[in-house]
């Protein structure tokens, strides 16, 4: 599960991240009301099984008639770092994911990424938030250039900046986010090796939020969950 809202006086709008049809919005009903249909099974970050009834017309929602849980990922919850990690991870993947269009990677890669935290006895590296955007970025189709500068082709060199499209050099670009070659190296492996590599991994002095802004510039909105792991992680 990627998101939930309530809705009127006893439903809930729930959104999921599936490998088979991307995000879905389902209309989860009398889910406030009766404990007994859902239960606890309806929370962010939840690996669910769940059976769908399809929107009746274009645009309409899915109908969860019955879900089951299969993980629900207790020992992040008490971990408030772990915990708005887990929202972050959650609104990234599933808001990169498109509606009605298969997207195996994203899920898998949000699956990963929970199962790990939950795994974690404390925080991980930063890396491995960084590690997990732009592989994102990447399975979206939008990944950021970080091998070559955007601007002219060429090897990395020198002084350089970070823009939503990926590396430039100074020169090339008039973006005021400067970054090293050490930390473009980090993330670029990062991107290209197991989450789990990331757990632990140093990494070199660099924008924090560099990719988290490439989302939002894809996205064309501020990410909601953001701000309160910036606050944990500041």
């Amino acid at each position: 599960m990627v998101g939930l809202q309530d809705y009127k006086e006893a439903d809930r709008i729930v959104r999921l991240l599936t490998p088979e049809n991307g995000r879905i919005t389902a209309l989860a009903r009398s889910a406030r009301s009766s404990s007994k249909r859902f239960g606890g099974t309806l929370d962010i970050g939840n690996r669910i099984e769940v059976t769908l009834r399809p929107p009746k017309g274009a645009g309409g929602w899915w109908s969860i008639e019955r879900a089951n849980l299969e993980d629900g990922r207790p020992h992040i919850r008490s971990d408030l770092e772990r915990l708005a990690l887990l929202a972050y991870c959650t609104e990234v993947c599933g808001q990169l994911a498109r509606e009605d269009h298969a997207e195996p990677k994203l899920y898998g890669l949000l699956d990963m990424a929970i199962s790990l935290l939950d795994a974690m006895t404390e925080a991980p590296s930063p890396l491995f938030r960084l590690g997990l955007e732009a592989k994102a970025l990447t399975f979206a189709g939008v990944g950021p250039q970080m091998t070559r500068c955007v601007s002219c082709g060429e090897p990395l060199e020198g002084r350089l900046s970070m823009a939503a499209n990926g590396a430039h050099h100074m020169h090339c670009s008039n973006s005021a986010n400067p970054v090293t070659l050490p930390w473009l190296r980090a993330v670029e492996a990062a991107r290209r090796t197991p989450l789990k590599g990331s757990i632990d991994a140093p990494l070199p002095p660099g924008p924090t939020w560099a990719l988290a802004e490439a989302v939002e510039a894809h996205l064309g909105r501020r990410l909601r969950s953001r701000p309160v792991l910036a606050t944990l992680t500041a």
